[in-house]
């Protein structure tokens, strides 16, 4: 019961700050700002996750990284960096919405190209998604699909083929 009334909350706050932004279709290739959600399940999953993140700004993008563990509190292998973040259950409102200043920050930013690593269900990550101000949110978690901008099927836990089909679908769309 809690928690209907918790999801009934954060919706209406959602729909409240919804961003209104411009959609505009960027190639991952032709990105210069690379905004990154996802979640860290464990050690590996951080280790993963990172070696994308350094890939990217290898290539000379301007990256930055918000993750969610969904525990009481941010290991200690996640280590917060300029532009890489972690937030955890304890630093959230009552109803599920993230109560960072690097979460905050990471809303507002005009990112080219979101992409969410996110293969699950989650509160907090919904609340970023939907009311950030990116102007292109690829992702492939199924419950997202109405806010994102391009949905793409892959395989749970894939990081290195979801960014993969990422980069040949977005050339396809913006015509190269």
């Amino acid at each position: 019961m809690f928690d209907r009334i918790k999801n009934h909350f954060l919706r209406k706050h959602i729909e409240e700050r919804k961003s209104d932004k411009t959609r505009a279709v960027c190639a991952l290739e032709r990105a210069a700002t690379v905004g990154m959600l996802c979640e860290i399940t464990d050690e590996d999953s951080y280790k993963a996750i990172f070696r994308i993140f350094t890939q990217l700004q290898n290539a000379g993008k301007v990256v930055h990284l918000i993750g969610y563990i969904d525990e009481k509190f941010v290991p200690f292998y996640c280590l917060q960096q300029l532009s890489a973040d972690y937030f955890c259950q304890k630093q959230l409102t009552w109803c599920g919405e993230p109560n960072v200043v690097q979460v905050t920050d990471f809303i507002q930013r005009d990112f080219d190209i979101l992409l969410d690593f996110n293969y699950r269900y989650h509160a907090p990550v919904e609340s970023i998604l939907a009311t950030a101000n990116s102007k292109f949110i690829v992702g492939s978690c199924a419950d997202y699909q109405d806010i994102y901008d391009l949905y793409i099927q892959t395989e749970s836990g894939n990081y290195g083929q979801f960014l993969s089909s990422t980069f040949n679908y977005t050339q396809k769309l913006s015509g190269k």
